[in-house]
């Protein structure tokens, strides 16, 4: 029985718990929570009946909600998680959103997990590999409405775009705002509760509203 108390980094990873152990009286505690788990399967009906691509492995946890007119491909062994009862950084407000256009597109690598993030586009997000983002962020390419007020509720042609391309092993904390045409360098860091509408240098930390430079990160 010594297996149910021995340490599990995949476990903790998946679920927070430690050990099997943990894991049981969790579920126990928790029913809504295995719950999530055991239909997580049958939620991948929501990218298919959307046209949205994707790869092996892909998890989703709670009900997202997906409007695609363009275009979302979506790499493997992601996580999608939609539901307050999932293993997630904070309590979602809502779930994951994802949106585009007919001229939008949005694309990511493998291992990207999205905690009630929203990625709204109308030209083209793309997303590296093993990216993590906590509770509600949202990511989008363009204004959504016009800067002179007198087209602000027209003139939706003339709103500004630009994509967004967030590279490998970056970490954005919860409830940030990653704005059109940032670029967020490789093995980044984005401190909770940032606005980013500027480059983003890679191997650094980026903090604030509008975020800045805090410091480097340097190798272990």
């Amino acid at each position: 029985m010594s297996f149910l108390f021995k340490y599990n980094e995949k476990l903790k990873f998946d679920t927070g718990n430690e050990n099997y152990y943990e894991l049981i009286k969790d579920g126990i505690l928790h029913l809504s929570k295995v719950i999530t788990f055991v239909f997580s399967p049958f939620m991948k009906i929501a990218l298919v009946v959307n046209g949205v691509k994707f790869g092996s492995g892909i998890r989703v946890f709670g009900l997202p909600r997906i409007e695609n007119k363009g275009s979302i491909t979506l790499g493997n062994n992601m996580r999608l998680i939609s539901a307050k009862c999932g293993y997630n950084s904070g309590n979602l407000a809502g779930g994951v959103f994802l949106r585009t256009s007919k001229e939008g597109s949005i694309k990511t690598g493998d291992e990207v997990y999205l905690n009630g993030t929203s990625i709204i586009s109308e030209e083209s997000v793309t997303l590296g590999s093993r990216i993590m983002i906590g509770a509600n962020t949202v990511i989008m390419d363009t204004n959504s409405h016009n800067v002179p007020y007198k087209n602000r509720l027209k003139r939706w042609d003339k709103i500004r775009r630009k994509a967004v391309v967030i590279e490998d092993d970056v970490w954005i904390g919860a409830n940030c705002f990653i704005m059109k045409g940032v670029r967020i360098g490789k093995g980044s860091i984005i401190g909770a509760g940032s606005v980013v509408n500027n480059e983003v240098k890679p191997f650094s930390v980026y903090a604030g509203n509008p975020a800045v430079f805090i410091k480097n990160i340097e190798e272990e």
